[in-house]
C-alpha cells in the first residue's frame, strides 16, 4: 500500500530526557527500514509509505533507538493504529552489558560507523566485536591495558630471583656465596625482586615471611618508604620491589604482595586501535541486508558488498592500514615498561 502510514512520537533517555539520536521504523515481515533524527525535543516523524515495499494492514512495525549505553524498541501492529500511531513514545533503557566494555563504548564504534551502516546493527552484535577486539589486543600485547589488582601473589627469595649484583652476594675476601643482606659498603639498595606484571599502578600491602620452608607462614608487613622511613621503594615502569631495610631471607614463600598493575585510564592508541578492530569486524562479517542499506548490492564510500561477500576498496583498505600502524604503536608502549 501507498497511503500514508505516520509514526511519530518522542524519544527520551532513561532518566527522561529528551534525546536527539537515529529513530528505524522497520517492517518486521519484509525487514525493511527506514530512518531519521530526532530533533532537539526527542520528537520524530516517519511514515510508513517510504518503506521501499510499502506495507499491509496486517503488518507490525518496530521503532528502534539507540543512544550511548542505552537503547529501546516499540513494536505494534498497523491493524491498532488506523491511520498512522502518534504516540510512538520510547524512553530508553540503559543496557548494563556496556560495563564489561574497557577499550572503547558501543557509542564510540557507531561513531565512527556514521552512515555506513542503518541503526538496526544490534547494540549486543556491536558489544560482542569490542569483547572480541579486546581480547585481540592483550593476546598481542601481551598484558592489559586497563587496571588489574592481584591479590596475595607469593614470590621465593634466591640468588636466582633477587636482584643483587654477584659480588655483593660473597663475603668479602671470599669466593663463598653467603645469605647476608648487607652489600659491600654495608646499604640495603641491593635487593629487589620484580613482580610478574607490568606497568605497576600501586603496592596495596607487601609482606615478608619469616618461617622457614616447611614451617608455618609467619607474616610481617612491610611498608613502602617515605622520606627515611620504610621498609622497600616500588618502581612502577619495572614492576620492580627494592628492599630497603628488614629485607626477606632466602627461601621458598619469602615475599607476599598484593598490587594493582596495567593503566589508571586506557592509552589513546588502545582505544583508537579497539573501535578499528570493531567497526572492521563488523563490516566484514555482514550477515544479513538489514544491516546494511541494501540487502542484495550496496556501495558505501568506497566499500562495495554483494550479495553478502565484500571487496574493500578505500574505506577498509585505510581502516587496515591504520591498525597497522596503530599496532607498532602499541608495540613500542609495551617495550617502554618491558
Amino acid at each position: 500500500m501507498a497511503f500514508p502510514y505516520p509514526v511519530a512520537g518522542t524519544i527520551t533517555d532513561s532518566d527522561g530526557n529528551a534525546v536527539s539520536t537515529k529513530v528505524v521504523l522497520r517492517n518486521d515481515r519484509t525487514g525493511e527500514s527506514i530512518n531519521t533524527t530526532s530533533n532537539s525535543s526527542g520528537q520524530y516523524l516517519l511514515d510508513a509509505a517510504n518503506l521501499a515495499s510499502g506495507y499491509m494492514t496486517t503488518d507490525r512495525l518496530t521503532v528502534i533507538v539507540a543512544y550511548g549505553d542505552e537503547d529501546g524498541s516499540l513494536s505494534f501492529l498497523i491493524s491498532d493504529h488506523a491511520g498512522g500511531y502518534s504516540g510512538a513514545d520510547i524512553e530508553m533503557d540503559t543496557l548494563a552489558e556496556s560495563s564489561d566494555c574497557t577499550y572503547c563504548q558501543v557509542q564510540d564504534v557507531l561513531d565512527e560507523l556514521g552512515d555506513k551502516t542503518t541503526d538496526d546493527v544490534s547494540y549486543e552484535r556491536v558489544r560482542k566485536s569490542i569483547l572480541r577486539a579486546e581480547d585481540e589486543i592483550e593476546d598481542r600485547a601481551g598484558t592489559k591495558f586497563s587496571t588489574t589488582t592481584v591479590t596475595q601473589e607469593v614470590y621465593d627469595f634466591n640468588q636466582y630471583t633477587s636482584y643483587k649484583s654477584p659480588e655483593n652476594l660473597m663475603g668479602r675476601e671470599s669466593d663463598h656465596l653467603i645469605g647476608s643482606r648487607n652489600d659491600y659498603w654495608n646499604t640495603y639498595f641491593n635487593d629487589k625482586i620484580q613482580l610478574k606484571n607490568r606497568p605497576l599502578i600501586s603496592v596495596t600491602t607487601l609482606q615478608t615471611n619469616s618461617g622457614g620452608a616447611s614451617a608455618t607462614d609467619s607474616w610481617t608487613t612491610r611498608t613502602e618508604q617515605t622520606g627515611t622511613g620504610g621498609d622497600f621503594i616500588k618502581d612502577t615502569d619495572t614492576a620492580t620491589i627494592t628492599f630497603v631495610n628488614n629485607v626477606p631471607a632466602f627461601g621458598k614463600r619469602r615475599v607476599r604482595v598484593t598490587y594493582t598493575y596495567g593503566y589508571a585510564s586506557v592509552p589513546k592508541i588502545v582505544e583508537r586501535l579497539c573501535i578499528l578492530l570493531s567497526v572492521r569486524s563488523i563490516l566484514q562479517s555482514k550477515a544479513s541486508g538489514s544491516m546494511f542499506d541494501s540487502v542484495d548490492s550496496i556501495s558505501l564510500e568506497g566499500i562495495s558488498i554483494s550479495k553478502g561477500t565484500g571487496n574493500s576498496v578505500t574505506y577498509l583498505n585505510s581502516i587496515t592500514s591504520e591498525i597497522n600502524e596503530l599496532w607498532k604503536e602499541v608495540g613500542e608502549l609495551v617495550q617502554e615498561v618491558a
